[in-house]
Protein backbone atom coordinates (compact mmCIF):
# COMPACT_ATOMS: atom_id res chain seq x y z
CA UNK A 1 0.00 0.00 0.00
CA UNK A 2 1.33 3.68 -0.70
CA UNK A 3 2.19 5.55 1.88
CA UNK A 4 0.07 8.49 2.03
CA UNK A 5 1.26 12.11 3.03
CA UNK A 6 0.19 15.71 2.60
CA UNK A 7 0.22 17.11 -1.29
CA UNK A 8 3.35 18.42 -2.64
CA UNK A 9 3.04 22.21 -2.99
CA UNK A 10 4.91 21.85 -6.41
CA UNK A 11 3.25 22.85 -8.98
CA UNK A 12 3.72 24.08 -12.50
CA UNK A 13 2.74 27.53 -11.26
CA UNK A 14 4.78 27.96 -7.88
CA UNK A 15 7.69 26.49 -10.12
CA UNK A 16 7.08 29.54 -12.76
CA UNK A 17 6.50 32.02 -9.60
CA UNK A 18 10.20 30.84 -8.32
CA UNK A 19 11.57 30.93 -11.95
CA UNK A 20 10.25 34.50 -12.25
CA UNK A 21 11.24 35.95 -8.83
CA UNK A 22 14.96 34.59 -9.69
CA UNK A 23 15.19 35.60 -13.34
CA UNK A 24 14.37 39.36 -11.79
CA UNK A 25 16.74 39.10 -9.47
CA UNK A 26 15.20 37.99 -6.40
CA UNK A 27 17.12 35.75 -3.83
CA UNK A 28 16.12 32.69 -3.35
CA UNK A 29 14.15 32.87 -0.07
CA UNK A 30 12.92 35.87 -1.28
CA UNK A 31 11.79 33.84 -4.44
CA UNK A 32 10.14 30.79 -2.01
CA UNK A 33 8.26 33.61 -0.09
CA UNK A 34 6.99 35.13 -4.12
CA UNK A 35 5.87 31.66 -4.56
CA UNK A 36 4.15 31.33 -0.96
CA UNK A 37 6.63 28.27 0.00
CA UNK A 38 9.22 28.48 2.50
CA UNK A 39 13.07 28.60 1.89
CA UNK A 40 13.44 24.70 3.46
CA UNK A 41 11.38 23.77 1.23
CA UNK A 42 12.47 25.33 -2.12
CA UNK A 43 16.11 23.74 -0.51
CA UNK A 44 14.61 19.78 -0.01
CA UNK A 45 13.07 20.48 -3.74
CA UNK A 46 16.42 21.67 -5.00
CA UNK A 47 18.16 18.55 -3.46
CA UNK A 48 15.46 16.03 -4.40
CA UNK A 49 15.70 17.09 -8.11
CA UNK A 50 19.01 17.93 -9.81
CA UNK A 51 17.80 19.13 -12.76
CA UNK A 52 15.55 21.57 -10.87
CA UNK A 53 18.36 22.46 -8.75
CA UNK A 54 20.19 23.08 -12.38
CA UNK A 55 17.47 24.98 -13.82
CA UNK A 56 17.45 27.36 -10.20
CA UNK A 57 20.79 27.82 -10.82
CA UNK A 58 21.05 28.62 -14.78
CA UNK A 59 18.14 31.38 -13.93
CA UNK A 60 20.69 33.10 -11.25
CA UNK A 61 23.45 32.87 -13.49
CA UNK A 62 21.51 34.45 -16.33
CA UNK A 63 20.62 37.38 -14.26
CA UNK A 64 23.93 38.33 -13.34
CA UNK A 65 25.51 37.65 -16.65
CA UNK A 66 22.49 40.59 -17.57
CA UNK A 67 23.40 42.63 -14.84
CA UNK A 68 26.95 42.42 -15.79
CA UNK A 69 26.38 43.02 -19.30
CA UNK A 70 24.20 45.95 -18.59
CA UNK A 71 27.17 47.32 -16.15
CA UNK A 72 29.60 47.17 -18.36
CA UNK A 73 27.38 48.96 -21.44
CA UNK A 74 27.03 51.64 -19.11
CA UNK A 75 30.34 52.00 -18.11
CA UNK A 76 31.12 54.58 -21.16
CA UNK A 77 27.88 56.94 -19.71
CA UNK A 78 28.46 56.65 -16.23
CA UNK A 79 32.37 55.53 -14.55
CA UNK A 80 30.50 55.60 -11.41
CA UNK A 81 29.29 51.65 -12.77
CA UNK A 82 32.92 50.74 -13.37
CA UNK A 83 34.13 51.49 -9.82
CA UNK A 84 30.99 49.91 -8.31
CA UNK A 85 31.23 46.49 -10.47
CA UNK A 86 34.94 46.98 -9.93
CA UNK A 87 34.78 46.83 -5.86
CA UNK A 88 32.22 43.64 -5.86
CA UNK A 89 33.85 41.80 -8.45
CA UNK A 90 38.08 42.65 -8.17
CA UNK A 91 38.59 43.80 -4.08
CA UNK A 92 42.62 42.31 -5.43
CA UNK A 93 42.67 45.45 -7.28
CA UNK A 94 41.59 48.04 -4.39
CA UNK A 95 44.01 47.91 -1.94
CA UNK A 96 41.40 50.48 0.50
CA UNK A 97 39.48 46.94 0.38
CA UNK A 98 41.94 44.80 1.46
CA UNK A 99 42.79 47.25 4.40
CA UNK A 100 38.86 46.96 5.44
CA UNK A 101 38.72 43.36 4.74
CA UNK A 102 41.49 43.18 7.78
CA UNK A 103 40.29 45.91 9.80
CA UNK A 104 36.60 44.77 9.21
CA UNK A 105 35.06 48.18 7.62
CA UNK A 106 32.77 47.46 4.52
CA UNK A 107 34.25 50.82 2.09
CA UNK A 108 35.66 50.42 -0.68
CA UNK A 109 36.83 52.79 -2.94
CA UNK A 110 38.63 52.82 -6.47
CA UNK A 111 40.09 56.17 -7.60
CA UNK A 112 38.06 57.87 -10.41
CA UNK A 113 41.77 58.25 -12.64
CA UNK A 114 42.12 54.37 -12.06
CA UNK A 115 38.50 53.46 -13.19
CA UNK A 116 39.40 56.16 -16.17
CA UNK A 117 42.65 54.46 -17.09
CA UNK A 118 41.25 50.86 -16.74
CA UNK A 119 38.52 51.61 -19.62
CA UNK A 120 41.11 53.38 -21.58
CA UNK A 121 43.83 50.18 -21.96
CA UNK A 122 44.03 48.54 -24.93
CA UNK A 123 42.82 44.73 -24.52
CA UNK A 124 46.12 43.77 -25.67
CA UNK A 125 48.10 44.78 -22.39
CA UNK A 126 46.22 43.48 -20.50
CA UNK A 127 46.90 39.50 -18.97
CA UNK A 128 44.66 36.90 -18.12
CA UNK A 129 45.92 36.42 -14.25
CA UNK A 130 44.51 35.38 -10.81
CA UNK A 131 47.03 38.04 -9.37
CA UNK A 132 46.66 41.44 -9.09
CA UNK A 133 48.84 43.36 -12.06
CA UNK A 134 50.20 46.72 -12.87
CA UNK A 135 49.30 48.25 -16.23
CA UNK A 136 51.47 50.59 -17.28
CA UNK A 137 49.66 53.69 -18.99
CA UNK A 138 51.82 55.57 -21.05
Amino acid sequence: MAKMGRPTKRTPEIEAKIFRALGNGLSRESASKFAGIGRETLARWEKRDATFGAKLAEIESDWELRMVEAATEGIAKQPKLAVDLLERRRASWNKDAQAAQVAGSQRNTIAPQLVIALCNVPESHVKATDKPQVIDIQ
